[in-house]
């Protein structure tokens, strides 16, 4: 059995680390810093590999990521000089790089500090807010976010003066996090599991709840966490259904209605049985709860023409810029309202 060392000081991350090389059949030798580390390393001098903290940079990026596109993507569409927002998205991945290379800025204390910063420097960007069609983008996870995989899917949405949203790829992260604990508690097995997969989204919890009211508090929309994101699909499809995007892809659905971005791109690549299951079989119940869901799924494969694709999702965009031009249809009034309104409980009448 190979010996792998963990150098990791948060025990949060590392434990998640051990509990899956372990799963793999390897022997993790644990260390939180680096004096540890190499007595450790005296120790067990047949040690093969050793990971250092390159797991909580990885993470720290895609955080850094998530925010950049939400943030870019909220402001590109309405700058006043073209090209801003992209300029600004550039420096900040050259001052992250630059840190990230010193060995700065993956800390969870470090992120908490950058998340503000990044959101107040977009928010300075001069724009001009005219109602414009919001389109969310879900689907695999390859063909969502890879325009080799889309046809440049986000590229053409803004060419028809949309603003898009694509969900955050720490969602997919948390997502395959979640799913390890779930699976003790719909089939059972080893508790260490359960628990050591509940602490390491604690910990990724307790960072994105600062990197959304970052942009919350900078005027940005941001989404619910992760730990809200798994209570949408509740009696709309298991939370046992995890083949392909599983039930994320139709939870991102329902997120995205509820925060205003009901016109949806379901990308799917073509043939794939269960995110047909999970994204286009539960367009018809999302539609019922939520009517003004304007969902279109398509498919993308190397046979199919990018004309066809594209005129889909046109007529998608054909329907939500009717409804965003149509003025607002008066309702009428109930007998309560006419009466002055009902007579709340507990109150003097």
């Amino acid at each position: 059995m190979k010996k792998v060392l963990v150098l990791e000081d948060e025990a949060n991350i590392r434990s998640f680390v051990v509990i899956n090389l372990r799963r793999s059949g390897y022997e993790p030798i644990e260390a939180d810093c680096g004096e540890m580390a190499l007595e450790q390393l005296r120790r067990h001098p047949d040690i093969r590999v050793a990971l250092l903290p390159l797991a909580r940079k990885c993470i720290a990026c895609i955080f850094y990521g998530d925010m950049l596109c939400a943030l870019r993507n909220q402001v590109a569409p309405y700058e006043n000089e073209k090209g801003a927002a992209d300029r600004m998205v550039d420096r900040w991945i050259a001052r992250l790089g630059r840190a990230l290379l010193a060995g700065k800025g993956f800390t969870s204390r470090e992120m908490k500090h950058t998340f503000p910063l990044i959101a107040k420097e977009f928010a300075t960007i001069p724009v001009t807010r005219v109602p414009k069609v919001k389109v969310g983008v879900v689907g695999e996870i390859y063909v969502k976010y890879s325009p080799l995989g889309n046809n440049d899917l986000q590229k053409f949405l803004e060419s028809q003066d949309c603003e898009v949203n694509f969900p955050g790829l720490m969602g997919f992260v948390q997502y395959c996090a979640f799913n390890m604990g779930e699976d003790h508690v719909l089939y059972g097995g080893k508790l260490a599991v359960k628990v050591g997969t509940d602490q390491f989204l604690n910990w990724l919890d307790s960072v994105e709840r600062v990197m959304l009211k970052a942009e919350t508090d900078a005027g940005f929309y941001a989404p619910g966490p992760f730990k809200e994101l798994v209570e949408k699909p509740k009696g709309v499809i298991s939370l046992g259904a995890k083949m392909g995007e599983g039930w994320l892809l139709t939870a991102e659905m329902i997120e995205l209605v509820q925060g205003g971005y009901g016109n949806i791109v379901c990308a799917q690549p073509f043939g794939c049985l269960p995110n047909h299951i999970v994204g286009k079989g539960m367009v018809n119940k999302i539609r019922a709860l939520y009517p003004s869901a304007n969902i279109t799924p398509i498919d993308y494969d190397p046979s199919a023409t990018r004309v066809n694709q594209e005129n889909r999702i046109k007529l998608m965009l054909a329907v939500a810029k009717e409804r965003l031009n149509a003025p607002a249809e008066a309702q009428p009034l109930t007998a309560e309202q006419l009466a002055g309104g009902a007579p709340q409980v507990g109150a003097t009448v």
